[in-house]
């Protein structure tokens, strides 16, 4: 047989299908790579860069609606709520906890309105709301009504201007969720003898008042709150003012007793508290009563023992260092088995989180003990300094809870004398807060105002900024201006009286005090500053972050910058003048 290579005609047209389709294969792509090379050519992007194409999207103008704002327009003033609530300490067929209640307000119109804008978040309106009129002029009525979620607002469009001058009553039914969240009216849950306990209580701080009951939840907006609970039978009902009356009955069925309580002073909405329970208390009466609240078991085991003896004496030093007396009728203080904050200066019921209220003598440490005492201390330096006089907003929330931090110190040492206690602000705010502010992520004190208004940044600004560089601010300026004055028998105690009572169920700013004190240099005279007190704290309150001063030992000359613990990093919002 001869050597060679054949194939079969079917195979052989076959194959000349398949590469005739090959060809035009790459005939097709080469023009759809030529295509593509032209568009590119057409914008050729920089080097290393990638291009995407993007649609732009539509953009919404701001809204000027009033309620889309998350400040409350100036044209109403709060006078006094009439609040009834009634929680239940038992869930109902669908396992919710739950409370109902209602709330009569009565504000005066201060600019004319058609537009009634009040605070409320998560609660349901079991019934229109209705609105009458104090005076002999009609009442407007009501065109509509809704809830714009995202402010936290309940908006009431009126089919005619509210009256100048006038004072009117809004009347609303609700329910809301008596939820396990640590905010508003919540519900607390604990064991004790082998069974699950439930207890009402409430953190109203900074804007959770608005989740209990529709009001001006803003701390400018004071006014005079009467309330009313209705609770269990064998329970009993707390809130910041004296319990008046009480009467068991029935309602709805249900057996219950109601309590109501003496009005508030002219107070903030966040300072109100409500707590429903079993607890009981140890107590004392001195020209004030004073209640110590907790679980049954911690109080026969004597855990509020040292609470009691302490917070006595530290009343006294306060009226005694602000020569104001106490302006309530009685003292409670709550130990919570649940609470967010380590306590909250509630006016007349001061709430606070277990470990921060009790000391057993037999297992507790002595920082456990100094603990104790600084922050009794602190909260009850917030009866004057923040209830009695309150700041206007939350920007410079500093000022409140920087000075209570600092004469919480001077409070705890006149309970515990031998103790130094004075001496350890170095140590627990001044030392730490210099490693805070050296970050190129600090802040100043002081904001603007417009900066802070929606709840996440209100809560924000409650950190160690404004605790304990406060603290160390106000402790500087004690030092730089009260010695001498001191000396000269102008005591700094005077110029805070003369100051709360200025400002006594009032609100006011910063510069208020800083004019004040000023006040006090010049009436005294011996005390030699470079500027105003008022400039002197604004390089401190303003801007962020502290000097390190170098000294040319060889020409004298002093120089100052800003200090950070990293000398590369970035600091957004830059030093504005110097501190010294």
């Amino acid at each position: 047989m001869a050597k060679g290579f054949f194939i079969s005609k079917t195979v052989g047209v076959v194959g000349i299908v398949v590469g005739a389709a090959a060809v035009a294969t790459i005939i097709a792509l080469s023009v759809l790579y030529s295509q593509e090379k032209t568009k590119n050519n057409e914008v050729k992007p920089t080097e290393g860069t990638t291009m995407t194409t993007t649609t732009a999207a539509p953009t919404t103008a701001p809204s000027n609606e009033p309620w889309d704002s998350y400040r409350l327009p100036d044209t109403l003033l709060p006078d006094a709520y009439d609040v009834k609530l009634w929680p239940q300490l038992k869930p109902d067929d669908r396992g919710i906890y739950i409370f109902t209640g209602n709330s009569s307000v009565v504000f005066r119109c201060v600019k004319e309105t058609d537009l009634i804008l009040i605070h409320s978040n998560k609660l349901n309106l079991t019934a229109a709301p209705t609105l009458t009129v104090l005076g002999s002029t009609p009442a407007p009525t009501i065109k509509t009504h809704w809830m714009q979620v995202t402010t936290q607002y309940l908006v009431i469009q009126l089919n005619n201007n509210l009256k100048v001058g006038e004072f009117y009553e809004l009347f609303t039914e609700f329910l809301g969720e008596l939820a396990d969240d640590l905010s508003g009216f919540y519900r607390s849950v604990y064991q004790e003898d082998g069974q699950e306990k439930v207890v009402a209580t409430s953190q109203m701080h900074p804007t959770h008042a608005r989740k209990t009951f529709p009001c001006f939840d803003e701390p400018a907006m004071k006014a005079v709150f009467h309330i009313t609970v209705l609770h269990e039978r064998g329970t009993v009902a707390l809130s910041n003012g004296i319990e008046i009356e009480t009467l068991n009955t029935t309602v709805d069925g249900t057996a219950v007793t109601i309590t109501r309580f003496e009005p508030t002073p002219r107070m903030s909405s966040y300072l109100l508290a409500l707590v429903v329970s079993d607890f009981t208390n140890v107590q004392s009466i001195q020209s004030t009563l004073i209640r110590i609240w907790a679980r049954r078991k911690a109080v026969a085991d004597g855990h509020c023992a040292y609470a009691l003896n302490l917070t006595g004496p530290i009343l006294q030093f306060f009226e005694d260092y602000y020569k104001v007396p106490y302006p309530l009728s009685k003292s409670d203080q709550i130990a919570l088995p649940d609470f967010y904050f380590g306590a909250m200066e509630n006016w007349g019921l001061v709430t606070y989180r277990e470990t921060n209220l009790f000391y057993d003598p037999l297992i507790s440490s002595n920082a456990n003990k100094e603990k104790t005492a600084t922050i009794i201390a602190h909260e009850l330096a917030h009866m004057w300094f923040r209830n009695l006089v309150t700041l206007k907003w939350w920007n410079e929330v500093w000022l409140n809870e920087g000075f209570a931090t600092y004469v919480s110190y001077l409070g705890a040492d006149y309970a515990e004398p031998t103790w130094n206690l004075k001496d350890l602000i170095i140590l627990d705010d001044v030392h730490k807060v210099f490693a805070v502010d050296a970050l190129a992520s600090s802040r100043p004190l002081s904001s603007k105002e417009e900066d802070i208004t929606r709840p996440e940044q209100i809560s924000e600004v409650f950190d160690t900024i404004s605790y304990s560089k406060g603290a160390s601010v106000l402790r500087m300026l004690s030092d730089f201006l009260t010695e001498p004055v001191f000396l000269q028998g102008l005591k700094l105690l005077q110029l805070l009286q003369t100051y709360l009572n200025t400002f006594a169920y009032k609100n006011t700013v910063g510069s208020d005090l800083w004019d004040h004190l000023q006040r006090a240099v010049d009436t005294n005279g011996t005390v030699p500053l470079p500027t105003t007190v008022g400039e002197i704290m604004d390089r401190w309150v303003l801007q962020m972050g502290f000097p390190v001063v170098t000294i040319n030992t060889a020409t004298g000359q002093l120089s100052q910058k800003h200090f950070l613990l990293d000398a590369e990093s970035v600091v957004d919002t830059p030093s504005q003048f110097e501190w010294v």
